[in-house]
Order: C-alpha cells, then structure tokens, then sequence
C-alpha cells in the first residue's frame, strides 16, 4: 500500500510541475513572440495580466471545489485542459489567438496551488509543513528555470548584436533578420502538452486519495483507527467567519507585496535581453543564476522555512508568521541596491549608465550585483514556505483549500497590476530596470505596513484553532465508542 502511494505522489507531483512550467515557457521568449506577432511590451503587459487575473479568479473556484470534492477529478480537468491548450499554441498566428489560449492556460495552470498545498496539508505532518511547502516551492522554481531552459533551446537569436537605443528599434531589427525562427517559441508547449497528456492518462490509474485532516497533529492519533471519517467539509456559511479573524486579513490582502515582484518575473528576460544586453546562456547570465539558484532558493526557501518550524515545535505558536513578515521586510533594501546597480554589458557600466569600469572592475562589481539580488531573492523565497503554513495554522481543515485559493487570487491581483504597469512604463520611458527600481521602492513600503500586524494577530488565531481542533479529535473518538459493535 505503501509503494502505490509513492508511485501515485511521484505521478501527481510529475503532471502539476509540468502544468507550473506554463509560465517559464512564455517569459524566456517575450521578445521573440513580439516579434512575431508584431506588438510590443505594452500588449505583453496586457496579456501577462490577463492572465495572471483569469488564473487568479479560477483559483478562487477551483480552491472552494479542492475543499468539497475528490481532488483526483480536479487533477484530471486541469491534466487535459493544460495539455490540449499547450498543443494549440503551435496554431497561434494573431494576437487574439494568443491571448485565447494564454485564457485556458491560466485557468488550467490555477487547479495546482490550491490542489497541492491542500494534498500536502493532508500527507504531511502538521509540525513540518514549511518544510514540504519549502521543498515544493524549490522544485517548482527548479521546473521554471528547466522551462525557460526548454524555451529558450528553441531561440536562436543574436542579443549582442541588438546595438539599437530603443527596446522598439531592437524588436523591429529581429523581426526584420530572423524571419524563418519566430516561430519557434511555440514548440515547447506543443512537446509539453504531449507529455502533460500522457501523464494525465497514467494519473487516472494511479493517484490516490489521501484522507483529509489526516497529518493534524491533535487528530494522528485519531485516525489510526482507519474507521474514523473526517467528515467536515466546507459550507458557504464558513466565508463570513473565515474573514473575520484578522489574521486572515493581514495574510490575504495584502497584494502590495507581490506587484513589484510580478514586474520583475515578467519583465526579467527582457531585462537582461535588451538592457543588460546579453544572452541568457552568457557566463555572466549563468553565474547570475547561480547566485540566485544558491542563495535564493535553497538558502532562502529550506533554511528559512526549517526556522519556521523550529519556532512553532519550540512553542513560538506565530514563529511562521514572524519568519514571514521579517522576510518580507528585508529583501527591499537588498533588491533595491541590486537594480540600482543595473548594468550594461555592452558600455561596461553600472548605476544606470553613470559609473564606468574596466574589465577588472566589471567583474567585480557584477558580483556584488548578483550577490545583492541572491540574498534579496532569498528573503523572499523564505516567505512563500513560512506564508502558506501559517494560513493553514489559522484555519480549519476544510478552509484550507478555499483561503490559499482567495490569497492565490489576491496575490494575482497584485501580479496583474504588476505586470501591465511595468508593461506601459517601460514602454513610455524604456528603462526596465528604473521601472523595477521604482516599484519595490513604492509598493515595499505599502507592502510592510500590512505585514507588520501579524505581529499581533496570529497567536490569538492559532489558539483558537488549535482548541477547535482538539474539540473535534474528542468528538469523533465519542462517537466512535458509542456506535454498536
């Protein structure tokens, strides 16, 4: 029984990183598809945030039906959803198409956050939850960058050689030269979706359903008798008193930390590509990423959720909470600092263009760079893991699913405005990287003004759940000992 669950874990995981992957097949190749298409950042700003809203509001629908029905089924509907629609792109030749199947995509590409993190919840031990949100959260980012790997195999362009001024001139001269490559940026999908197919099909006969609530630490006990059912599920009646603890609110609203990161994870490519002006597969681009790879992710996200949990076993009920918003606080000084630095490779400068430097001064300076932007993305990955555990700390069982779905769609929000703000500013003023400056400068603050009450709110909340839950394990052993033999 054992081995079929794993083998059923290791099949459900597969099909929902490859469903995440979406994202990392279209960003690479942002300059590529315009070319294509013939549009510029301001329609790709639009099509970013059409879709990060779409995926955002599906969340919220697919989150409240993760809470209500087998999850198996939803796993089925967005293996074939995402698998057909990824298939479709190698038909896209208009603007309107494109936006069409990036609609689908997003509502496909929606089922997974509600749908893991309500799996996880369920196969997980309650005291180690930041650790298996860290570990998905590495794998999923580690899948983005094997995606943008992918996509990128397929593009063929010369970005040294773009000596234009503006990011416009760039696009028109690829358009222009490289004619019989545009199309390119659609193979990914099409040999993705294959795959996504195929494995939605083997997903039919192996995945498993895990019990619900089975991983809360006051109900393990309770549930080893396997003849003990968990039957709360979530009513519409529960929304009005979900949103009235006030943790809740401080952890679902605040949208304000994620639009300058949706400005940067759809602009990054592009900044590298024109502003920086350099390949994505350049020694420089590639220690970047090691920086990031080494810091940001395995740093950030494992140490930092493994402290999360340390203050929670150790009797820091809020520990997560603390962890998160400290997080929160202090990646700004370092990624403002690190865009500041923004260089260009071609004139060997930093500070937007006012510091000049040798070849020896170049290095040096763009790894305090990469160093910058690795510790602010470290603090930042620590916030996902430690995030997600404490809104299941707050919340009953059969929430889960519906309140990360509302933080999903909220975050999307944020994401969206990120992206179609970035999308016209960079268009006006053609600067990425004074455009990304300028947004974690604004919104960081807005942002740290709501995380900074969870100081307050999340140790009332927690106990309370914790009682209920406690109530509940005491009721289902009654009942239980009161049915006849």
């Amino acid at each position: 029984m054992k081995k079929r669950k794993l083998v059923s874990l290791f099949f459900f995981l597969t099909l929902i990183l490859i469903i995440t992957m979406d994202s990392g097949l279209f960003l690479p190749n942002e300059v590529l598809i315009a070319a294509d298409l013939g549009i510029y950042f301001d329609a790709l700003g639009i099509i970013i945030s059409i879709y990060t809203i779409v995926n955002g509001i599906s969340i919220l629908i697919f989150g409240y039906l993760t809470d209500r029905i087998e999850r198996k089924k939803i796993l089925m509907l967005a293996g074939v959803l995402w698998s057909l629609t990824a298939i479709l792109h190698i038909f896209v030749e208009e603007f309107w198409q494109l936006v069409l199947v990036r609609i689908v995509a997003a509502i496909a590409v929606s089922v997974t956050t509600p749908l893991v993190i309500s799996y996880f919840a369920d196969i997980i031990s309650s005291d180690s939850r930041s650790k298996s949100f860290a570990f998905w959260g590495l794998i999923t980012n580690i899948g983005s960058l094997v995606a943008g790997v992918i996509a990128l195999a397929f593009n063929e362009i010369d970005f040294e050689a773009l000596v234009f001024d503006t990011i416009s001139e760039k696009i028109d001269f690829i358009a222009l030269t490289y004619p019989n490559i545009l199309y390119t940026w659609r193979l990914p999908y099409f040999y993705l979706g294959i795959v996504a197919l195929l494995l939605t099909v083997l997903n039919y006969f192996v995945t498993v359903e895990p019990k619900r609530a089975a991983k809360e630490k006051q109900l393990e006990e309770v549930f080893s008798d396997e003849k003990i059912q968990y039957s709360y599920k979530i009513k519409l009646s529960d929304l009005k008193f979900i949103f009235k603890r006030k943790s809740n609110f401080f952890l679902i609203f605040n949208f304000f930390d994620v639009i300058a990161s949706g400005l940067v994870l759809a602009y990054i490519f592009p900044y590298i590509q024109l502003e920086i002006g350099v390949s994505v597969i350049d020694i420089k681009v590639i220690i970047l990423f090691l920086f990031i790879i080494i810091l940001g992710l395995i740093i950030g996200q494992f140490w930092l959720a493994h402290l999360g949990d340390k203050r929670v076993q150790r009797g820091d009920l809020s520990g997560r909470v603390k962890i998160a918003v400290i997080c929160s606080i202090l990646n700004l000084p370092f990624f403002l600092f690190g865009f500041a630095m923004t260089p260009n490779v071609s004139n060997s400068t930093f500070f937007f263009g006012t510091l000049l430097v040798n070849e020896i001064g170049f290095w040096i300076f763009w790894l305090v760079y990469c160093s910058f932007l690795g510790v602010g993305l470290a603090f930042t990955m620590g916030i996902g893991p430690n995030y997600y555990s404490s809104l299941i700390d707050v919340n009953f069982p059969e929430n889960r699913g519906t309140m990360v779905a509302v933080g999903a769609f909220i975050d999307s929000i944020g994401r969206a405005l990120g992206a179609i703000i970035g999308g016209f500013v960079v268009t006006l003023t053609g600067s990425f990287s004074a455009t990304i400056f300028w947004s974690f400068l604004i919104f960081g603050i807005f942002s740290t003004c709501l995380w900074v009450p969870l100081f307050f709110t999340a140790k009332k909340d927690y106990i309370e759940i914790n009682e209920a839950m406690k109530k509940r394990a005491s009721s289902l052993i009654n009942k239980q000992q009161e049915e006849p033999r």
